[in-house]
């Protein structure tokens, strides 16, 4: 993954915080329990997955990899929860967010791999410089000389195939993330109009059969989009 990628990556995650951050600003009695658990759980593993992408490959120490592989399981917590929560009148939100949630839980364990093997990869090609420069060529040499070979060659396998899937899935990732703050601001729209009614600040949608409130109704407006569904 080149650096820019990897802005454009963190940059993703950081409207998740921003979007779910924009929730709660509109007050307690605004929020559906289901969006504001949703949208913690959700913002915890972003700035999980902020901390994931902000490592160089080249730097991730094994404390760095433990790290990760931890990130991975909590974000897995984090979506079995989602699951459990209810989605009644806001499923659209909770699909974003176990869409969301499922994509980092992957994201993350794959990048946990994919740096495990890099350093196996890294091991054993050293490992066989060292034993070829010995260059004895005796029986012993050889067949060590070929098993050190066939470990780097599986070691480089393992590597190529997890940064693969890496790249699969951070490819997909913007889209979970734009999709996730879409409907979170859906949501959130849709918490406060709720919150506005109850406190008689709107009027109640007037009945088709009341003929005062036909004539009250204004025409649609010719130039007036529909709302997106």
């Amino acid at each position: 993954m080149t650096t820019g990628s990897r802005n454009v990556l963190i940059a993703a995650v950081a409207l998740v915080v921003a979007a779910a951050l924009g929730y709660w600003a509109y007050g307690t009695q605004r929020k559906s329990e289901t969006g504001k658990v949703g949208l913690a759980l959700a913002q915890e593993t972003a700035r999980h997955l902020q901390e994931a992408l902000s490592t160089e490959p080249g730097r991730a120490s094994t404390d760095t990899m433990q790290a990760i592989g931890d990130y991975a399981a909590a974000a897995g917590r984090n979506l079995e929860a989602v699951k459990r929560l209810d989605g009644a009148g806001n499923q659209a939100l909770v699909d974003a967010l176990d869409d969301f949630l499922l994509t980092s839980r992957e994201i993350l364990g794959r990048q946990a791999a994919s740096y495990k093997f890099r350093q196996q990869l890294l091991a054993s090609t050293q490992a066989l410089r060292d034993h070829m420069r010995t260059d004895n060529r005796t029986g012993a040499w050889v067949v060590e000389a070929v098993q050190g070979k066939e470990r780097m060659e599986k070691d480089y396998r393992d590597y190529a195939s997890a940064a693969e899937a890496l790249d699969k899935l951070l490819e997909s990732f913007p889209a979970s993330v734009a999709r996730l703050a879409s409907r979170s601001r859906a949501a959130r729209c849709r918490d406060s109009t709720r919150c506005m009614q109850s406190c008689r600040c709107l009027p109640a949608s007037p009945s088709p059969r009341s003929p005062s409130a036909a004539r009250a109704t204004p025409a649609s407006s010719p130039h007036r989009s529909s709302p997106p569904a």
